[in-house]
């Protein structure tokens, strides 16, 4: 690559190619000084001592052939921020057309460094022009000066560049500046653009403005032999966007365009990123678009800059489309030509940064108060056209993302391509997921992710355990209240056919669901199963099981269990002292009744209104009116209020037991107490005054109470139940085998 040397102009410091300095030939440059008294600085130390000497700083690529002079190469030591910059001095020269001591900076264009130079253009911000340095000292910021060849006598010096920018920490303005270099003589464009990138990277623009401010002033005062360049030029809008501090940039730039020093593609991406940081996305991209105006190529920093303007912007959609258009360009050979940047390498790096944005897009849209599922969905089927895949960590990071039950679609769709492409999914993620599910209310999802992870790994923990167990819970839960026991049923055989242990909670809800169906047969099978499992029953299965039998009317079933449960120390609640006291009304067994009474004040239970009305209501059912009416009279005494049930079971056994004039003046004591009976006691009362001659007032009895709903069948609570647990309607007709123990082979 040619090298450019840098040479006051009159606009600044300009480039020109690279010089082969002979001695004798017409291109050859004599430089020497005048005898002076050598000064010793701090900043500097000398190598060898000489009378006459000059700082030279020179590229690799340089050669001189002259006598009495030699050379060495030029390296920058970058830490903290700072460089140290090894400048030569040449004794021995012949005086020529220059009269004083003068420096002569030769730089790359590159933005690498070579070997034995440090580029000088490399004013990159934040690594948007990569910059390599070869040297192996930058921890300790010395530079030792090797020998590579000998033409006569050398006298060299080194700058500390950190200390340089220490002795200037302080300086605000061009005068502070002057202070501190008014001693130290000329210094090469490198030392003035490190400077600035150094205090750029420390978050003192000030002093870097106090700098540039004295290198203008300077500028005049040497007739342009020392001044800002385009280097620091570049160097100061680097350090705007790392100190964000962006008040002087318009002025930068128009002090840029009055000392015709002219912008390359370093100084447009640095606009582009100060633009970034100003959030101003949409001025980044208009930069790009000058850029290709103005005759640049954009380099590989300013495509990726154009993608961090999308990203800004969450135009996720945007930024894979110029990635497309940026790749077309490559594949034909439009672009990547250059040959300063490996375009393979750049490339790749540009396609991973595409997939990285994507991603950054599709989180961000995850974890906002908007369900924007459906732009995640889109984008990933664009992503697929542009047959971009990211990594497995992106897909499993956008799982953690799902966190709403809108997020349910995506995070199935998260998951399936997890398993399609890649070998391995966290066991965590799986977990989310089936938490996710649970919350999104997709019960059967959830079990088929569980089902994966026992047929395909990773093996399920713990917390996978009582993830999908906690769903069973809630699915159970929803066959119990709706008393569909089939689907209990089959809940139950699913868990065991997972390996999942089903606890008492799940083998109650079960029977529970039975005794609601009133399938006593399902509930004496799951009772013997649940024992058989190796779990105890407690006061709730039994009294699911007495519930049961006694719809079903099987009384003697019913006494053989209530023995059972007291022979194993199962201690009754009011509950199955209810039962067993509706089971002993209907066997017309009252002195059982007050048996279990008197069990009930011993044991500290207390009947309820809902005792009270199982008796009365078995009683009404066995036309047990006077019995009914009786208990009646029983729990007022006790201070036990009647409820809508309790008049509804007395008036309709009176009314079938030939008393109607008694129906009557219930129902209109019901009236009085403000309860809303049903339209069924109201047609009782009627139709029993009528059947039997009785004289009553039906403006006392008001208007007809409207009809109440009716009972929702259990092929309605089905239909329900298939929509919450996410199952299909239509199933595999149940099979009473079901029931029983399943049959190892």
């Amino acid at each position: 690559m040619q090298a450019l040397s840098v040479w006051p102009s009159k606009g600044g410091f300009g480039a020109v190619p690279q010089l082969y300095l002979d001695v004798g030939s017409s291109s050859y440059l004599s430089i020497s000084t005048r005898n002076t008294r050598r000064k010793r600085w701090d900043l500097f130390e000398s190598g060898c001592s000489s009378r006459n000497n000059v700082f030279l700083s020179v590229s690799n690529s340089l050669r001189f052939s002259c006598s009495g002079a030699c050379w060495r190469s030029i390296r920058f030591d970058s830490n903290y921020g700072f460089s140290c910059l090894k400048l030569l001095v040449f004794s021995g020269l012949r005086r020529g057309s220059f009269d004083a001591s003068i420096v002569v900076a030769w730089a790359a264009e590159q933005q690498e460094i070579g070997n034995d130079l440090l580029i000088a253009e490399s004013n990159s911000v934040d690594g948007l022009d990569r910059v390599e340095d070869n040297n192996d000292e930058e921890e300790s910021g010395e530079i030792n000066i090797e020998s590579e060849g000998k033409f006569g006598m050398l006298e060299y010096a080194r700058v500390d560049v950190r200390v340089l920018a220490q002795s200037l920490w302080s300086a605000k303005t061009a005068d502070d500046v002057e202070e501190v270099l008014k001693d130290i003589g000329p210094l090469p464009p490198q030392v003035h653009s490190s400077l600035i990138k150094g205090f750029g990277k420390e978050k003192r623009m000030e002093c870097a403005m106090a700098l540039f401010e004295w290198l203008k002033r300077k500028k005049k005062e040497t007739g342009g032999i020392i001044g800002p360049n385009l280097f620091v030029y570049n160097s100061l809008l680097g350090a705007m966007k790392q100190t964000r501090k962006f008040g002087e940039m318009k002025k930068i730039m128009n002090d840029m365009a009055e000392e015709g020093v002219h912008s390359n593609i370093v100084t447009y991406n640095a606009l582009m990123a100060i633009y970034l940081e100003q959030g101003e996305a949409n001025k980044a991209l208009n930069v790009l678009e000058d850029i290709q105006k103005k005759g640049f190529t954009p380099s590989a920093v300013s495509y990726s800059q154009a993608l961090l303007a999308y990203r800004r912007m969450e135009d996720g959609y945007g930024a894979l489309n110029f990635f497309v258009e940026i790749r077309d360009k490559y594949l034909k050979g439009e672009i990547g030509n250059d040959t300063d940047e490996d375009w393979e390498n750049e490339f790749v790096k540009l396609e991973n940064f595409i997939i990285r944005i994507c991603y950054q897009v599709m989180r961000r849209w995850l974890v906002k108060d908007e369900n924007l599922s459906s732009n995640v969905m889109k984008l990933l089927t664009e992503m697929d056209k542009a047959r971009l895949q990211p990594g497995r960590e992106e897909y499993e990071r956008l799982v953690w993302a799902c966190t709403r039950y809108e997020h349910y679609v995506v995070a199935k769709e998260l998951y399936t391509r997890i398993r399609e492409r890649h070998e391995d999914i966290s066991l965590s993620v799986c977990n989310h997921l089936i938490w996710l599910m649970g919350k999104a209310k997709k019960w059967w999802a959830a079990l088929e992710i569980y089902e994966d992870l026992l047929d395909r790994g990773p093996k399920p923990n713990n917390m996978s355990y009582e993830l999908i167990v906690s769903h069973f819970n809630i699915l159970l839960s929803a066959a119990r209240k709706r008393g569909i026991w089939r689907w209990g049923v089959r809940l139950l055989n699913k868990m065991e056919d997972k390996g999942l242990k089903p606890r008492t909670r799940e083998w109650n809800a079960v029977l529970v669901a039975c005794s609601k169906a009133s399938e006593y047969y399902a509930a004496v099978e799951i009772f013997k199963r649940m024992i058989d499992k190796g779990e105890k029953p407690t006061i709730i299965s039994y009294g699911a099981l007495l519930s049961a039998l006694e719809k079903g009317k099987l009384y003697d079933e019913v006494l053989r269990v209530w023995q059972h449960m007291l022979n194993v120390g199962v201690k009754p609640n009011v509950y199955a002292y209810t039962i067993m006291a509706s089971v002993f009304t209907a066997q017309g067994k009252f002195n059982m009744v007050e048996l279990i009474f008197q069990n009930m004040a011993q044991t500290g239970i207390e009947p309820t209104v809902v005792t009270y009305n199982a008796i009365i209501s078995a009683c009404a059912r066995n036309t047990m009116s006077s019995a009914a009416y009786e208990w009646f009279h029983r729990m007022r005494v006790q201070s036990i209020e009647p409820n809508e049930i309790t008049f509804e079971m007395l008036i309709e056994a009176l009314a079938k037991d030939g008393k109607p004039r008694l129906a009557y003046e219930l129902y209109l004591r019901a009236l009085n107490e403000k309860l809303n009976l049903s339209v069924k006691a109201y047609d009782a009362v009627v139709e029993s005054s009528e059947a039997y001659g009785a004289t009553i007032d039906l403006n006392l009895l008001g208007p007809r109470p409207p009809d109440k709903k009716k009972k929702v069948l259990i092929r309605k609570n089905l239909t329900d139940f298939c929509q919450l647990a996410d199952v299909p309607r239509r199933s595999v007709p149940f099979d009473k085998k079901e029931l029983y123990n399943p049959q190892t082979e």
